[in-house]
């Protein structure tokens, strides 16, 4: 893949397919060995038809496909629910792009799209889950988009 950045008439923005499934497994293992982002391919498998879009529920899988050879180059889950002090919240999460597209603009086109959606789903705001030790250039992007760090998460691992 050359430098070329990617617009938006290269890429199809489209609900996940069970046809996806490999593609978006080979997305995610390849995010895991770099980030250790405890995926686990029994529980993706398990809930692959969580992926696509039902009526009423406020969660659905986003697949980048470019136009000229139908792969996928990136992938997100988009998610709404009321949180306990009843703000309607978005969420972005299980978003990754296939390396050789990362800084092609894929991965902004897939997060335009996302935004637009959980606006229209009426969401007061949008978050993102990002590893403890995240990349600063990652951390800028985000930042230049309007998203801003507000908490950190601790976890225990069984």
């Amino acid at each position: 893949m050359s430098d070329v950045i990617l617009k938006e008439e290269d890429i199809i923005i489209r609900n996940y397919r069970t046809s996806d499934y490999k593609a978006t497994l080979e997305i995610l293992t390849a995010l895991n060995e770099l980030f250790d982002i405890g995926f686990d391919e029994n529980q993706w498998r398990e809930s692959s038809g969580l992926r696509q879009f039902k009526p009423n529920l406020k969660r659905i899988t986003l697949i980048a496909e470019l136009k000229s050879n139908g792969d996928v180059v990136s992938m997100g889950v988009i998610e709404a629910q009321k949180n306990t002090l009843g703000q309607y919240v978005g969420y972005l999460d299980n978003w990754a792009t296939k390396k050789g597209y990362i800084g092609k603009g894929v991965g902004k086109l897939l997060a335009d799209r996302a935004i637009q959606i959980l606006q229209s789903w009426g969401c007061d705001s949008i978050r993102i889950n990002l590893p403890y030790i995240t990349d600063s250039k990652l951390l800028d992007v985000f930042g230049k988009t309007g998203f801003h760090p507000i908490l950190t998460v601790l976890e225990k691992r069984f």
